[in-house]
């Protein structure tokens, strides 16, 4: 296999553009978690499937609103396989051997008149074309978010164009580079949940944002922060900084913020730009690949289905035998252990860590000293919610709910001295609350 030359090496902060990562051989396409199904293959082991053919529909117990799943690659449905997700826990996966010409990959796409949809046309192409929202870090499906807003005024659509986690920097790079396609993706978001406004959070120093007539059909506000602090591009983070910057000044209205709007990430628009602009369904994400274990690193164009280990090998291999691989960064990410996990809709990045750049990892019982309790900026109990689960109790219903309340900052692991997995276990029962709503 050959390697691209003169990749960015990880201690590097700016990445000049994203390089095409390898077209997998076989791609492992995810669409279950083996503890619940959500999808139902559309497509039978033996068929041939096109690129961004629908392979995976929403069940109908789940109201048929999910995201689609489509084909990344060209080929032969080969069968479907147990694999390593994101979160570290096991899914299915359809495997596709490539083969066939592509539909979408090198080819020209025309734009679409979007701005003749109605709203609920535009909501039908976010489920048709798979988008999802990354902005907490689990992938759901946009459409059904905005259905979900109930909100009867102060309707907002929050764009966060920066990285919430300070080791990633897939979502930065992304508003840098395509600041034209993510102005319009909030132009289309913001007509499909008959937007009250926009509001863009920018990071310190931000230049005035070049397209910002994009969105004129919109009442607009841009709030810089400081995200040299940490935490302060999650949801409660932002929505005590627009109430703080719009005080007393002009933009008083935009003081209706609150968690119930629709917050979304610089990737969520890019995919919204190309599933309704271009007809291109979800099929490839931005992944920012580093570690002190490769020989190089670098932002990547992905086909969904490509394994981690594809990655490492396009960034030269490694130099040294990583301890630990941490999917979506350092401070609210997972760590697995297989180099074929493969690329899904939620990954943003992948890092692989040398065992010395890793404090004492040995996990010990919780010696109820509270710390994750005065970290939390969110007030919640970590403890309470995630040893209950941990030592295979049942959670109360009212303490499971304020999971919810969690941002995913994690300072609760990073300060726990028992080492235990706090922050991810919350972010599980976080997810399983929003898979059964």
């Amino acid at each position: 296999m050959k390697t691209i030359s003169g990749l960015i090496r990880s201690d590097d902060k700016e990445f000049p553009e994203a390089v095409n990562a390898f077209l997998p051989q076989y791609a492992l396409v995810p669409f279950n978690r083996l503890s619940q199904k959500r999808f139902k293959c559309a497509v039978s082991v033996g068929d041939h499937v096109r690129e961004g053919q629908i392979i995976a529909v929403p069940l109908k117990s789940d109201n048929g609103i999910d995201a689609a799943i489509h084909a990344p690659i060209p080929g032969k449905v080969m069968g479907v396989g147990r694999c390593c997700l994101p979160d570290g826990r096991l899914g299915l996966a359809l495997k596709i051997k490539l083969e066939g010409s592509f539909t979408f990959l090198g080819k020209k796409m025309g734009r679409s008149d979007w701005k003749q949809l109605p709203p609920e046309d535009i909501l039908r192409t976010f489920l048709t074309k798979g988008v999802v929202n990354t902005f907490d870090g689990t992938p759901a499906s946009l459409a059904l978010q905005i259905l979900k807003c109930k909100l009867p005024s102060s309707r907002f659509l929050v764009v966060r164009l920066f990285d919430e986690d300070p080791s990633r920097m897939t979502d930065t790079f992304v508003a840098s580079r395509y600041e034209a396609q993510i102005m319009e993706g909030a132009a289309i978001t913001a007509r499909a949940m008959a937007a009250d406004g926009i509001i863009f959070i920018l990071p310190r120093k931000h230049v005035p944002l070049e397209h910002i007539g994009m969105v004129k059909d919109f009442s607009t506000l841009s709030v810089e922060v400081d995200d040299r602090k940490y935490p302060t591009g999650f949801r409660e983070n932002i929505v005590q900084q627009v109430r703080k910057f719009v005080r007393n000044s002009p933009n008083e209205a935009f003081a209706g913020i609150s968690r119930r709007c629709v917050f979304v990430d610089s990737g969520t628009l890019h995919a919204v730009y190309e599933a309704v602009v271009l007809g291109i369904p979800v099929m490839e994400r931005f992944v920012h690949v580093t570690g002190s274990c490769l020989r190089s690193a670098g932002m990547f164009r992905v086909k969904i289905g490509t394994t981690i280990g594809m990655l490492a090998a396009q960034c030269g291999g490694f130099k040294s035998t990583p301890a630990k691989i941490i999917v979506n960064g350092m401070a609210t990410g997972f760590a697995v252990n297989s180099l074929d996990m493969p690329v899904d809709k939620e990954v943003k990045s992948v890092a692989f860590v040398p065992a010395d750049e890793l404090r004492n990892q040995t996990v010990s019982e919780c010696v109820r000293c509270g710390r994750c309790r005065r970290a939390c900026p969110e007030g919640i109990f970590p403890d309470l919610l995630a040893v209950s689960v941990l030592q295979g109790g049942s959670l109360d219903k009212g303490l499971a709910s304020t999971a919810l309340l969690c941002s995913g900052c994690s300072l609760c692991s990073s300060s726990c001295p028992s080492m235990l997995p706090l922050s991810q276990t919350i972010a599980i029962i976080r997810k399983e609350i929003h898979e059964v709503q």
